[in-house]
């Protein structure tokens, strides 16, 4: 029986991410893996989707369910997908695991996850990152409207990389809590999981272990992008615009969506940013400077920092 596990919830339309995911995690974590489980929660996956990923890393699957009656029209369920709401579930699991990490699946690592489980969320038990979101980082940003009865001036944790672990205050009460809040407020939810599970933490009294940012490294943060750094165990491509397979050249995901593509994986659908086109079309990926060069059309400046800094950051050390 292994003490931890690691939970991930896919449909169809983000397989090939998760199978990335798994695919960076076998080959940075593999001391984890000696102790977790991994379990995957999903709608829509087939056998055969099932038997490639067991290809990859030996998983555990469930198909989800949302457990209450709600609104399956709302356009919170058409954005983010029944799915993302699967880590309500984790409160339950802890009766078997000991300690259990939520991923996102635009997600990809960077180090060994074992220590982050041993390390933290042994008082609490929950340990998050947060929130990285330049002028949005408290928790009012989950809501179309504050909450009066709950303080909305507290710093907001990013849900996409979540530990769980026993210490939980009334854990047997959580799952349910989540489900019934998140049908209460649905019209009113902005960052659907997030907000609730915020909230929770209020609700319930629950501490919270707060995670490097190294554990759930956003585009916000200026690790993300940078070359030098080799202490990043997650990167986290939240939001549609900087996606690893759309935005630009991301050496490092690339890397696994080959290997992904040579197991006889279906390639993505999604439409690239005509700077990734420019990158692939000329096959310019094979300079360095192209690897994790910022979009100059979403992000000018950003673009023009980067050439002008290049050449002294990168270009001089080889």
């Amino acid at each position: 029986m292994k003490p931890y596990a690691l939970f991930f919830a896919t449909n169809r339309r983000f397989f090939f991410a998760l199978a990335v995911l798994l695919m960076s995690l076998k080959d940075k974590s593999p001391r984890l893996l000696e102790k977790a489980d991994i379990l995957i929660y999903h709608q829509g996956l087939s056998e055969k989707d099932q038997a490639f990923l067991n290809r990859i890393l030996p998983c555990r699957f469930t198909e989800y369910k949302f457990a209450v009656e709600t609104d399956f029209d709302n356009i919170n369920f058409k954005n983010f997908s029944q799915l993302t709401f699967a880590r309500y579930d984790i409160f339950d699991l802890l009766d078997k695991y000991e300690k259990i990490v939520y991923m996102d699946v635009d997600m990809m690592l960077g180090g060994e996850l074992l220590p982050v489980f041993e390390q933290y969320g042994n008082q609490g038990g929950l340990a998050m990152c947060k929130d990285t979101q330049k002028g949005l980082t408290l928790i009012t940003k989950n809501f179309k409207h504050p909450l009066p009865q709950y303080d909305m001036t507290v710093p907001c944790y990013n849900a996409g990389f979540t530990l769980f672990s026993r210490p939980l205050n009334r854990r047997n009460e959580l799952r349910m809590w989540c489900y019934h809040k998140t049908d209460e407020w649905l019209e009113n939810l902005v960052c659907p999981d997030q907000g609730v599970v915020n909230v929770m933490m209020q609700e319930f009294n629950i501490p919270v272990d707060v995670l490097p940012d190294t554990c759930n490294c956003l585009p916000s943060n200026p690790k993300y992008l940078d070359k030098n750094r080799h202490d990043v165990l997650v990167y986290h491509c939240a939001g549609g615009g900087v996606r690893f397979w759309t935005y630009t050249w991301f050496a490092p995901w690339q890397k696994y969506y080959r290997e992904y593509l040579n197991m006889g994986g279906d390639p993505h659908t999604d439409k690239e940013h005509a700077w990734l086109r420019f990158i692939k079309k000329y096959n310019l990926q094979r300079f360095s400077f192209f690897d994790r060069s910022p979009d100059p059309q979403m992000h000018p400046a950003r673009f023009l920092k980067y050439v002008l800094a290049y050449p002294f950051k990168y270009g001089l050390k080889k």
